[in-house]
């Protein structure tokens, strides 16, 4: 009977892990600009803001108030997060187009000009 529910528990245990992983790795892979957002919300240290929020995509006109390139594409989150700095509470961040050869797109903090 022991024997048993230790059975049970590892197999339970390995499924939840495995289902996990496969979950995480598909959501937090950055080969989409959305995702490429998250993992960086997520590798801040904000677990809960990665997985809930829905970046959405920054107008054309309103990139010149961000530090940064003009081509890249601006992605803004409803809750602001603190960067890895610390010191300024960030909501938008700025995508790159993946390198050649490679498909996995390019995040960068980018900060309001004042």
């Amino acid at each position: 009977m022991k024997k048993r529910r230790i059975l049970i528990a590892a197999f339970v245990s390995v499924a939840v892990f495995t289902i996990l992983g496969i979950t995480g790795g598909y959501f937090l892979t950055p080969n989409t600009p959305l995702k490429a957002v998250r993992f960086t919300i997520l590798k801040n240290g904000h677990p809960i803001i990665a997985l809930t929020e829905t970046p959405k995509k920054v107008p054309g006109g309103s990139v010149y108030g961000y530090s940064g390139k003009r081509a890249w594409r601006y992605y803004k989150v409803k809750t602001a997060f603190d960067a890895s700095n610390g010191e300024i509470n960030l909501n938008t961040l700025a995508v790159n187009k993946p390198k050649a050869g490679s498909k996995f797109y390019r995040v960068h903090v980018v900060y309001p000009v004042a």
